[in-house]
């Protein structure tokens, strides 16, 4: 009888060290993926590209760590104006020395779908009229606007020509799951650079 009461409580003791052990191991694995989610991904509500789309140019073992992404920033800006690692949000990529950051969510009642042409109207940049000077076209000449449909999404794409270190993108796809946001930072003489690399970047991009 002792013996068997013996044999009892070591198997307690062994079944209560192995729940302990895969308790101990499940708060360790939350512990890295958070730690792992801060480091590559930062911003409200945001998801990883690789859950709403694939895009062989941007695969998750190429990204930026959000500190990475700001030393680049600065590579191409010197004077952003995002002024630490905490602002930047989404995931980053380094492409040919431009930065592209990706910003996607789900959309919903707090995100809900955009209506791209109205968003286009709002984001043109006005013509300047001075009274007694012609109207100065300056800045809407140096501008870039249109909305295409690429494989399973629509696009607006908006950006100034040689005006701005940076080129916008938004992507809604046709179910109206998901919303992406993209921006292209990079050097005012590499321009023409980032204009090809978001046409690369729309055609190889494919919603789930």
């Amino acid at each position: 009888m002792a013996t068997n009461a013996v044999f009892k409580n070591y198997k307690y003791l062994i079944f209560f060290m192995i729940k302990k052990i895969t308790i101990l191991m499940l708060i360790y694995f939350w512990v890295f993926q958070s730690a792992d989610a801060q480091t590559y991904l930062h911003g409200y509500d945001v998801i990883s590209l690789s859950e709403a789309a694939s895009c062989g140019l941007l695969p998750q073992s190429n990204r930026l760590t959000t500190d990475q992404a700001f030393e680049k920033l600065k590579q191409v800006d010197p004077d952003p104006v995002k002024k630490s690692s905490k602002d930047m949000n989404g995931e980053s990529w380094w492409l040919d020395d431009m930065l592209v950051t990706i910003v996607t969510r789900r959309i919903s009642a707090q995100n809900p779908k955009e209506d791209l042409l109205s968003t286009q109207k709002s984001n043109a940049p006005e013509i300047l009229y001075r009274e007694g000077t012609p109207p100065d076209h300056t800045a809407a000449n140096d501008y870039f606007s249109e909305i295409k449909s690429v494989n399973n999404f629509d696009v607006l794409i908006d950006y100034f020509k040689t005006r701005s270190n940076y080129k916008s993108f938004l992507i809604q796809d046709k179910e109206g799951k998901f919303k992406i946001m993209g921006t292209i930072y990079v050097k005012k003489q590499d321009a023409t650079k980032a204009h090809t690399l978001i046409n690369t970047i729309l055609n190889k991009l494919s919603f789930k």
